[in-house]
Parts: structure tokens; C-alpha cells; sequence
């Protein structure tokens, strides 16, 4: 399974079709049945302006609803809490809660910033070909 990054689903809304797109090469890569979206994603999501739109609210719904949406639980966000207070760095509580969340399905993260999630022992990142 991968769990994509907000910032995947993001580039992918924002892109006029005029180029192949992350989302578009890890879909071609393992299917959309093997993709995931941690909860937390969705708040980020909304939390950006063009969520105002209909068309644009309606093209983002679109392209999350095949993927699974894999819930925060008590586990996942001790495990966050962790990643947080023994990493080196400071770690926003999303990139450590979907971080997290990839680490406890036992999951690739797939994401266009590798290094917000620099450092988080046992993360494992999808690598783009």
C-alpha cells in the first residue's frame, strides 16, 4: 500500500491536464486499489481556500474518492507524539501524523517533500521512477 501526501493530491487538482502528475505515476504503479489517504489529509485539504469552489471542491472529491481513507486512532497519534518528541527537528503535527499512519499499516508515503519527513525511523517512502 502507499499512502499519499497531501501534497500529492494537491499538485494533482491544481494540474491543467497538460502533464502526467505523482498521483497519476504511483495510480500506474500500483493501482488505485493499492492507494491510501490518511484522515488527516482531508482536513488539510479543506483547510486551503479553493475548497470555497463547487467545481473545485467537486474535482478534489473526485479524486480522492478511490483511494482508502485510513482513520487517526489512539495508536497512530502516540506513535505521532513520539516521532515528534524523539526526532531531531521540529515535525508539523500533520507530517508526523500521516507519517505515522504509514508506519502502523506498514506502508509506503508518497510525497513531494521527503525532507519534512527526513529522519522518522521505520518510514518507508515510495520511491518515483
Amino acid at each position: 500500500m502507499v499512502i499519499v501526501d497531501t501534497n500529492i493530491i494537491i499538485d494533482h487538482v491544481r494540474s491543467a491536464g497538460d502533464r502526467e502528475t505523482a498521483l497519476m505515476k504511483i495510480a500506474r504503479t500500483v493501482g488505485h486499489e493499492g492507494m491510501a489517504l490518511s484522515v488527516i489529509s482531508i482536513q488539510e485539504l479543506y483547510e486551503g481556500q479553493s475548497t470555497r469552489e463547487e467545481k473545485k471542491e467537486e474535482r478534489l472529491l473526485a479524486t480522492i474518492a478511490p483511494l482508502t481513507i485510513l482513520p487517526y486512532t489512539h495508536n497512530i497519534a502516540e506513535s505521532a507524539g513520539k516521532i515528534a518528541r524523539d526526532l531531531k527537528r521540529p515535525i508539523e503535527l500533520a507530517d508526523g501524523a500521516i507519517g505515522a499512519t504509514a508506519i502502523f499499516h506498514n506502508a509506503r508515503l508518497a510525497t513531494l517533500n521527503v525532507k519534512d519527513f527526513r529522519g522518522i525511523p521505520n518510514l518507508q517512502l515510495f520511491e518515483f521512477a
